[in-house]
């Protein structure tokens, strides 16, 4: 799930792509946990500048794991997808064209094009691919699980696809949107105050954003657990804390990003550097140690995608379905 680019903090330097995990796996009930740190130095945020009206800025998520495949945007504006395809969800259409962002959900995949439209393709079971004809172009979307959410060219947001939790039922007074993501069974968006307000799915309070949390410029969720960036630079993440995920080392400084996998998280710190922590049983949060300052970065089910400084993509943990196999074709990924 691709989240939107947070607050327009122009003069921060530093830019890095991140886009959140989906997972179709049951859970636990969770147990409220937090984890904080604070130190370093912040980070400018992700930003493109769109050739139409729509919108000052597009969050530039050119790279997104999903939960058994992987996408990502070539140089050249062609999006690939490689992986589990049992929905199609690597069937990239071939008159697609280039793109401008790219989210992988659970079992279907969504980008927006050059002209801002939307397409999706993959699993639709539950209408995660029935894109409203009178949505228009958009400023981000983001594939959740069974669903998808978008933000139109007025900040609007708009979600469609499975209901049942009220993932999909945008409170009405929200107003425009600065961040957003889509998971499981819930949604998570941030006001134009950068105040963070979660709704759907939310057994013993996993949703439930907390009270001091204040203003925030990037969301991610696992798959019960959710973390943000303030926009001080400092990582808070909560929820289901049952394997570490919400235990941010106590040194880790400031963040430039964050990505939550289904029991794991990855950040970027103020060094351009990669750390995970959490659930590790299938080496996602084996960070390569030849893998120096990162360009952007996903985590997905158990795996988890990084683009180097040279632009190429590099992904490890689980690969049963070949979603860490990068095409020896792929070339450099794009980055803004």
């Amino acid at each position: 799930m691709a989240m939107m680019a947070g607050l327009h903090l122009q003069s921060l330097p530093r830019r890095v792509l991140t886009s959140a995990p989906l997972s179709c796996s049951d859970v636990a009930p969770s147990v409220g946990a937090r984890g904080i740190a604070k130190r370093g130095h912040i980070p400018r945020l992700m930003q493109r500048r769109m050739s139409t009206d729509f919108l000052e800025q597009l969050p530039t998520t050119t790279l997104s794991a999903g939960i058994n495949h992987t996408c990502a945007i070539r140089t050249g504006g062609l999006l690939a997808c490689f992986g589990g395809n049992s929905s199609g969800q690597c069937d990239v259409p071939h008159e697609l064209g280039p793109v401008l962002a790219v989210s992988a959900g659970c079992h279907h995949t969504c980008a927006v094009r050059a002209d801002g439209r939307v397409v999706c393709f993959g699993r639709n079971a539950e209408g995660q691919c029935d894109v409203p004809p009178d949505l228009g172009p958009v400023a981000a979307v983001s594939a959740g699980c069974y669903h998808t959410c978008a933000v139109r060219a007025d900040g609007r947001l708009v979600c469609f696809g499975e209901n049942h939790d009220g993932q999909c039922d945008v409170p009405t007074d929200f107003g425009s949107v600065l961040t957003m993501t889509a998971g499981i069974c819930r949604t998570c968006a941030t006001r134009t105050d950068g105040r963070l307000v979660c709704f759907g799915e939310n057994p013993r309070g996993r949703c439930s954003v907390p009270g001091d949390l204040g203003p925030i410029r990037a969301v991610a969720m696992g798959a019960a657990h959710t973390c943000t960036v303030t926009v001080e630079g400092y990582l808070v993440c909560f929820g289901m804390n049952h394997y570490g995920q919400c235990s941010a080392p106590p040194d880790l400084g400031k963040a430039l990003a964050t990505s939550a996998g289904t029991h794991h998280t990855c950040v970027v710190r103020a060094d351009g550097r990669l750390l995970c922590f959490g659930d590790n049983f299938e080496g996602q949060c084996n960070v390569p140690s030849d893998l120096n300052s990162v360009l952007a970065m996903s985590t997905g089910l158990r795996h988890t995608c990084a683009v180097g400084a040279d632009g190429q993509l590099v992904c490890f943990g689980e690969n049963y379905q070949g979603q860490c196999n990068v095409p020896a074709d792929l070339g450099p990924v794009l980055t803004m």
